[in-house]
């Protein structure tokens, strides 16, 4: 355990950093965005995500004609209402009620129950529906996944009674709660107690673990790093599934130095998305990348190269728009002071940045908010959703002004 608790440690620390250099305000503008990301991973290692241009339309109420494309819309919007609506109950809750069969129960029946019951299937291997989901129901029927032989259906309230029992210990400190954390998103898989949607449960109950614990403060969660390393993910799972090899491996029926392989893994995933998301939010490159973006509004994203000198400046614009992600709101007279320019042209390019969704506001002469739409992506956080990087570029008017004023 000391290479653990030593990861642990680095965990801590490197959380600890990532959210002093990131405030309230951006944490707020980058939650959504963040929220559609862990829903498309978690949903990808099932086999199931949606692509990123459709889930965006999603967001927007765009809904696909074709079933299977909606289905798959339904589910990550769940997802992502799910994990809104959880957090702040996960913020609350005791240590030993995160583990209780009633929320986990509930993590199921509120993913689910979302779903029109044409869309509450199961699935087989080979993606074939092979029988209803009950929301929050314990499964019936004994089942294989992969390698794993699921316990059988009369052990799981008991098995979930001991699963509280030994991971939901208050008296844990942080440290230890954070190996629990760990440990339990194998056990949990483990159990396999739904009929579907165990992988989506127990990495949304893991995630919460660490919403709980503080530890995230809503920019990094290990979804998308299990997501992009999936191989070694199963791999990692399987050998914590494995037996007791001899007396020194543990005391239980399950081989512990397999789980403390799975914990290495798991926090060695968490390590990664910390840094990778402080490296993102760098605020002196980040500006950099606002002013990058705005030099490709300014010219149509490189289908329009000329420049008049009554347009907006991309420096300044690129400014505003930094100024405005890290305050969350500026009225319009501010907003336009920024961009340093003769009014007419400055409202001409607030219109724009809205059909953009650059920015949003709530009426006409209302105060301008920050947004990012998944096409910002490759410009201010390049790496960060690879897969959305191909959504197409918007084709909207630049924001230079049509002639001197």
């Amino acid at each position: 355990m000391v290479e653990v608790l030593d990861k642990v440690a680095d965990l801590r620390a490197a959380a600890a950093h990532l959210s002093a250099g990131a405030g309230p305000v951006p944490r707020a503008v980058l939650a959504p965005l963040l929220r559609a990301m862990n829903s498309y991973y978690t949903n990808k290692i099932e086999g199931q995500q949606t692509y990123p241009a459709d889930l965006e339309a999603a967001i927007e109420q765009n809904f696909s004609k074709e079933h299977e494309t909606h289905r798959r819309q339904q589910l990550a919007l769940a997802h992502m209402r799910l994990e809104t609506e959880l957090e702040p109950l996960a913020r609350q809750l005791s240590w030993a009620e995160q583990f209780s069969r009633d929320w986990i129960d509930g993590i199921h029946q509120k993913l689910y129950e979302q779903l029109p019951e044409q869309s509450r299937v199961i699935l087989d291997a080979k993606g074939q529906a092979r029988g209803a989901l009950v929301p929050g129901a314990l499964r019936e029927i004994d089942v294989t996944v992969g390698g794993h032989l699921a316990p059988p259906v009369a052990l799981l309230p008991d098995l979930l009674r001991h699963f509280a029992f030994r991971y939901g210990v208050e008296q844990y400190s942080v440290s230890r709660k954070m190996v629990a954390a760990g440990a339990s998103l194998h056990r949990l898989s483990w159990i396999h107690p739904f009929a579907d949607g165990n992988g989506r449960v127990s990495r949304l109950q893991n995630h919460l673990l660490l919403v709980h614990l503080g530890l995230t403060d809503g920019l990094w969660s290990p979804m998308r790093g299990l997501a992009r390393r999936q191989d070694d993910y199963y791999a990692a799972l399987g050998a914590a599934d494995q037996r007791r090899r001899n007396d020194t491996d543990g005391r239980g029926n399950l081989s512990s130095s397999g789980l403390t392989h799975f914990l290495t893994f798991w926090l060695d995933v968490c390590i990664d998305q910390v840094k990778f998301m402080s490296s993102l939010l760098d605020f002196a490159t980040l500006e950099q990348r606002f002013n990058s973006l705005a030099l490709q509004v300014t010219h149509d994203f490189g289908r329009n190269m000329s420049h008049s000198r009554a347009a907006i400046q991309p420096e300044q614009l690129g400014r505003a728009l930094y100024r405005l992600f890290q305050i969350g709101r500026l009225e319009r007279g501010e907003f336009k002071a920024l961009l340093g320019s003769a009014d007419r042209t400055a409202s001409r390019a607030i219109a724009q940045l809205l059909d953009l969704r650059l920015v949003k506001t709530t009426s006409r002469v209302g105060s301008i908010e920050p947004a990012l739409p998944f096409f910002s992506l490759r410009f201010l956080f390049p790496g960060l959703w690879p897969e959305s990087e191909s959504v197409p570029l918007p084709n909207v008017p630049t924001v230079e002004a049509r002639k001197p004023e």
